[in-house]
């Protein structure tokens, strides 16, 4: 058997019809030349010398020689299959023995005896007594768990479809995946599942369906699961009410003729039941095929009462986006019915969502719990990594819409400089600036409110004075100046909601609860929150962490609660761990109750803060308030 490194070698060789040098193939292995030379010669004594054998030759490197290629390219497809099989057999880390115990035991249709169990794994009984502990936990997840007879062993105790969800769910982690579906040959051989695929393709070609690669890979994988099941005689169970409701579905005869095409090239027998199993995966996927096998498509009640719930908590009003309601729609229908039937779903894209738009996420989790409201059922992370999606797009429309930023401004030079200073300034930018006044810097002081976004002077202005932004222009206009508005124009008015009271740098906390109860303890001495804004903070933080990558993390309660929205930021010296991520940067985010104003583009402004490790470092890299805030501009 061909240990993986000289398999790598014998690969590469094959593919190469001219003599490679060891210094060539010492580079391409991460190994010194002398490794490739010690190798070669065991390479050499494995080959089969009749029909393949390694050709040295001095000064140029080696070369393989084949005599029969046929029977080589056998050998080589069986060193290269044997080295899967060692993939998801290798038991030398507590977590790899159980990992093996489960497959032994999902796969195994009858009792399995302990002793066997620790001869399979390499490790004593008391061994294995304590790994089946950690297996027994991981099974107790999905509804599943482990029975013991005497005389007879251990098995896995469970109904047929919770084993089967469990299977899909299990070999959808791990390594060694039967190319892009994850499924050993232990339960399907590389051929048969290319015939799955086939079978699907056309039938959902014919049923006129749109599905994603995605769906289209779990509908495979859970076929090819059930297919291993019936031949081993294990069939689902359904009670006669599912039953009847199941066949009475429009679904059911699209299911009907699926596995009949399963059957006429598999040679296998779908009973009614299973018939019956298949209509639920496919009630279960997502589709555009204008009610070809379903009456009605999507939820748009649920749709609105998602987006109306969204708005309700954060003020982002995306109720009249038609193309989010339908999207919502369509998605949602498939998504109960996967809840309803215990399905697991896929979702591959679930952490790059988390990390490159987690608002879109956290807008997700508002709207399950409008779910959870309307029609009593708790999403898991998977689907609201999919309504994130539909979301995250509304959110990218919304975006290009834009709105003029509010100006104040302040010209201490009398009111020709002002006018042209004015003027220039709205021929710039006049799609984005509306300048609602031109005053001197002592009116400024005198008023303490003013409806602005932004003051554009011509004197220094301190941060610390005003809670307005200030950039600080010449008269005329230079390009370092201009570059200055073009770069605050860009990132938009929620600046605003910065305060230098509100802004703790290069603090010294060490553990997440000493960072919230901190920042908590700010506002509440300042009369901004109450006694339970802490509280609310940890419940949402045990639904999802609030820390989305990039050192960030930007906790908050799921309600907006009070009296006016701004952010509480605190860097840090070093990382901590928060829920298993390392963070320097928090944003406590503080939203107005029952506030009108729509917060879209403060949520997306956050996002561009916080999705780019370079942003982010810049606002870390600050050690006062003029420096953060400078930074913050710059971005």
């Amino acid at each position: 058997m061909l240990q993986p490194r000289l398999l790598e070698l014998l690969t590469f060789l094959s593919s190469e019809p001219h003599t490679v040098t060891a210094e060539e193939l010492a580079r391409r292995l991460a190994v010194s030349e002398r490794t490739i030379r010690s190798d070669m010669k065991l390479l050499q004594q494995e080959l089969p010398g009749e029909y393949a054998k390694i050709e040295s030759i001095r000064g140029q490197g080696y070369r393989l020689i084949v005599a029969e290629e046929k029977l080589f390219q056998s050998y080589l497809q069986e060193a290269i299959r044997a080295k899967q099989e060692r993939l998801y057999t290798r038991v030398e880390t507590p977590e790899e023995r159980v990992n093996h115990l489960l497959q032994l035991l999902l796969l195994s249709n009858g009792f399995l005896k302990m002793e066997d169990l620790a001869r399979a794994c390499f490790v004593s009984f008391p061994t294995v007594q304590n790994d089946l502990k950690q297996v027994r936990q991981l099974l107790q997840q999905s509804g599943l768990d482990l029975e013991k007879r005497p005389k007879h062993g251990i098995r896995i105790a469970g109904t047929e479809t919770e084993k089967r969800y469990f299977l899909s769910a299990f070999f959808s982690k791990q390594t060694g995946w039967q190319k892009a579906y994850g499924l050993p040959e232990a339960i399907i051989s590389e051929a048969e599942i290319h015939q799955v695929h086939d079978i699907v393709h056309r039938f959902v070609t014919e049923n006129q369906m749109v599905l994603s690669d995605v769906a289209v890979q779990n509908l495979v994988t859970h076929i090819a699961i059930a297919c291993r099941r019936i031949k081993d005689g294990q069939y689902v169970e359904l009670a006669p009410d599912a039953m009847q409701e199941i066949i009475q579905q429009q679904a059911f005869r699209g299911a009907a003729q699926l596995t009949a095409m399963l059957e006429a090239e598999l040679h296998l027998f779908f009973p009614q039941v299973e018939v019956a199993y298949m209509t639920i995966h496919l009630m279960g996927t997502e589709y555009a095929a204008a009610g070809k096998l379903e009456g009605q498509l999507g939820m748009p009640d649920l749709a609105e009462a998602i987006v109306a719930e969204i708005y309700e908590k954060t003020g982002m009003d995306l109720r009249e986006d038609q193309e989010l309601l339908k999207g919502l729609s369509i998605h949602l229908k498939p998504a109960v019915h996967r809840h309803l039937y215990g399905m697991n779903v896929r979702n591959p894209l679930l952490e790059d969502i988390k990390r490159h738009y987690p608002l879109a996420f956290e807008a997700a989790i508002i709207g399950s719990c409008a779910v959870e409201k309307e029609i009593g059922i708790q999403l898991a992370e998977e689907e609201i990594g999919y309504l994130a999606l539909h979301i995250g797009a509304a959110l990218e429309r919304s975006r290009q819409k834009g709105k003029k930023i509010r100006c104040l401004l302040v010209c201490a030079s009398g009111i020709g400089s002002a006018q042209l200073l004015r003027y220039k300034l709205q021929s710039l930018f006049s799609d984005k600036l509306d300048i609602i006044d031109t005053i001197e810097y002592y009116r400024l002081l005198r008023k303490k409110e003013w409806e602005a976004d932004l003051i554009i002077s011509t004197i220094p202005i301190e941060a610390e004075t005003i809670s307005i932004p200030v950039i600080h222009v010449p008269v005329i206009l230079d390009k370092e100046a201009i570059a200055k508005l073009e770069a605050f124009l860009h990132f938009g008015k929620e600046i605003r909601y910065i305060r230098p009271a509100y802004v703790f740098l290069q603090q010294e906390l060490e553990r997440k609860e000493e960072v919230l109860t901190f920042l908590t303890d700010v506002l509440k001495s300042e009369g901004k929150v109450g006694e339970e804004f802490l509280k609310a903070v940890y419940e949402r933080e045990s639904m999802a962490p609030t820390c989305f990558g990039n050192l960030v993390a930007v906790p908050h309660p799921l309600e907006a609660s009070v009296e006016e929205t701004l952010w509480v930021i605190c860097t840090l010296k070093k990382p901590i761990d928060w829920s298993g991520k390392q963070v320097r940067f928090i944003c406590l985010l503080c939203m107005e109750k029952e506030s009108d104003e729509d917060f879209t583009d403060m949520y997306q402004q956050l996002v561009r803060i916080i999705e780019h490790p370079a942003h982010v470092q810049k606002l870390l890299e600050a050690h006062s308030y003029d420096e953060f805030h400078k930074a913050l501009i710059s971005i």
